[in-house]
């Protein structure tokens, strides 16, 4: 049951939906700039915001994925450097595979691999530039 007034539930949703508008600006903008510096061809821009929504959508559908991949490192009996080489090897190939699956449903970008790659690489390191936590594991 819902405790709480239409009004204060209307001013929820609208800064939910703001704060996704704002998400989909800023991959939009990111895949807008790799695109122009890699000099990938596209049909429109709107093929660019379809590759973005398709993007984040994937990301997050391969998540879970990911996520269990990486704990499963936490069984074997690795250093502390390991485990980071192992997680974020991990972690760039789910985000190549992501560029990649959203590459081959949107028909109108033709992204070599290379510029899959590079796609994969600037979003690992925004992820890492802007993760509010650090990914170690506690002995």
């Amino acid at each position: 049951m819902i405790t709480q007034t239409p009004k204060v539930f209307l001013l929820q949703v609208l800064q939910y939906t703001a704060a996704a508008a704002a998400v989909l600006f800023g991959y939009f903008i990111v895949m807008m700039t790799v695109f122009s510096l890699a000099g990938t061809s596209y049909g429109s821009i709107a093929y660019v915001l379809l590759f973005a929504v398709l993007f984040i959508f994937l990301g997050l559908c391969f998540e879970p994925l990911e996520r269990l991949m990486i704990h499963s490192f936490t069984f074997f009996q690795t250093g502390r450097l390991s485990f980071i080489l192992l997680a974020s090897t991990v972690q760039l190939l789910f985000l190549w595979m992501t560029a990649y699956m959203t590459d081959e449903l949107v028909g109108d970008i033709w992204l070599s691999t290379t510029e899959e790659l590079i796609v994969a690489a600037v979003f690992f390191v925004l992820d890492k530039c802007f993760s509010g936590h650090k990914n170690t594991r506690e002995h």
